[in-house]
């Protein structure tokens, strides 16, 4: 079909409107119809042809405006965003596939793509449906700048929250090591100081000038967990030496003066008059063993003082007797074993009679023995008496029929035993502190020196 709206103007087509169609048309309609022919419009263009056609300068001028008022500020905020996630992921060392679930490229790749597509294909309705369509494309690049953001306070929130994490294992473990240092520290100290309790390193005698520290023992095992092993340990320590420290001034403080001094016996103290023993299990051994001799000795000396007054005027009587006898028979007293104390007190070794030396308690010394003239071999007053009286009392022998004779000189103490008349051996004698102690059953096993 011949178009004829087209002229040739050397060699070139010209569109012009015929007239045969113009004469029909208004002004108007006239002027528009000859923009449609100069556009390229045809009679078989859509509605959609015709407008991209004659708007076409106008179209790809709004869409550069597009691509630089709306593309470019969003790529340019999603490279923003892409680098400051990768910084937080790398800053707080993010699994990669974290990380590569937010990737914008290819979004932006996309927003591109559709962005061109619209403007090219999609319906046209004139100027406020582009805006329309910019207005869109900007709502959608300010949501997806919305989500980056979002996930970027997810991650910081996520990486306070291992960091807050971290810190308190951190700080809870550090708490912990402190703990135990301290409490090491503690039982070092307790243990030091427990140790100056005592004389000697065995730790088996007690320093009497230490018992005024207990209550510093006491203020450092305070400071322990009272829940932990270490504290029970220490703690166990302290009872035992608590007791000990109680038990000792209990009986210090029922002689004239302290019996035990630094874990050893005084035998030149004196029990006092109504004077009450109570054995005391400490838990220290040693200290226990000490504490038994310490209530023996005094016992031993309650027991003599007790019977002084019923046995003096027997005492006497005995006395008037064995002068008698002493007078008959001077001949045989003096022939007697050297180291008999008088026949005042006792009898000679009967002809025929072993003593049973090999029991005694305390070994022999005869160079102490030959030394006859030695102060220490002297009784203090009323102590044999009392001996004597207890040991008729308890039957072990009858009136003045005992054998008494020297042992050993211990630390400025003369020391004798006792036998029966038929040899038998009875208990060993300090005399300077009426202590005594044999080997019958249940009897202290501990001597005074």
């Amino acid at each position: 079909m011949v178009d004829k709206n087209k002229q040739f103007v050397d060699g070139q087509e010209e569109k012009v409107l015929d007239f045969e169609i113009a004469k029909d048309l208004t002004v108007g309609e006239a002027v528009k119809k000859h923009k449609e022919i100069v556009a390229g419009v045809t009679e078989e263009d859509g509605l959609l042809d015709r407008y991209i056609k004659q708007h076409r300068a106008e179209i790809e001028s709004k869409k550069a405006w597009a691509k630089e008022e709306v593309a470019a500020p969003v790529a340019t905020a999603v490279e923003t965003a892409k680098e400051t996630v990768e910084q937080e992921t790398k800053q707080f060392d993010l699994p990669k596939e974290s990380a590569a679930t937010i990737d914008p490229l290819p979004v932006v790749d996309s927003l591109a793509e559709e962005e061109e597509d619209d403007f090219v294909l999609g319906p046209v309705e004139g100027t406020s449906a582009q805006k329309k369509k910019l207005w869109i494309w900007a709502s959608l690049g300010l949501a997806f700048l919305a989500t980056l953001v979002s996930a970027f306070i997810w991650l910081n929130r996520s990486s306070s929250s291992n960091t807050s994490s971290s810190s308190s294992s951190s700080t809870s473990q550090t708490s912990s090591a402190t703990s135990s240092s301290s409490e090491d520290a503690n039982l070092t100290a307790v243990n030091e100081l427990y140790a100056s309790f005592f004389t000697d390193s065995s730790l088996s005698k007690l320093k009497n000038s230490a018992f005024d520290s207990l209550s510093d023992l006491k203020a450092i095992l305070d400071k322990m967990d009272s829940s932990s092993d270490a504290y029970k340990e220490a703690k166990a320590k302290y009872d035992s030496l608590e007791k000990a420290i109680a038990a000792t001034q209990a009986i210090n403080s029922q002689f004239d003066k302290a019996l035990i001094v630094d874990g050893e016996l005084d035998t030149t103290a004196t029990a006092n008059s109504g004077a009450r023993f109570t054995a005391t299990a400490t838990g220290i051994s040693s200290v226990d063993a000490t504490l038994t001799a310490a209530i023996n000795f005094g016992q031993s000396q309650l027991e003599n003082a007790a019977t002084v007054a019923s046995s003096s005027s027997q005492a006497a009587a005995n006395t008037t007797a064995s002068t008698t006898a002493s007078s008959t028979s001077q001949a045989t007293t003096s022939a007697a074993v050297t180291n008999s104390v008088s026949v005042l007190y006792g009898i000679a070794v009967p002809e025929g009679v072993t003593l049973q030396r090999n029991l005694s308690r305390v070994p022999y010394d005869q160079a102490k023995i030959d030394d006859v003239n030695n102060e220490a071999w002297n009784f203090n007053p009323g102590i044999l008496e009392n001996i004597i009286a207890i040991s008729q009392q308890r039957g072990y022998i009858s009136g003045n029929n005992y054998i008494l004779e020297k042992v050993n000189i211990i630390n400025g103490n003369g020391y004798y035993n006792l036998f029966k008349p038929d040899g038998t051996y009875l208990f060993s004698i300090n005399c300077k502190t009426g202590y005594f102690v044999g080997n019958g059953s249940g009897h202290s096993d501990a001597l005074d020196y």
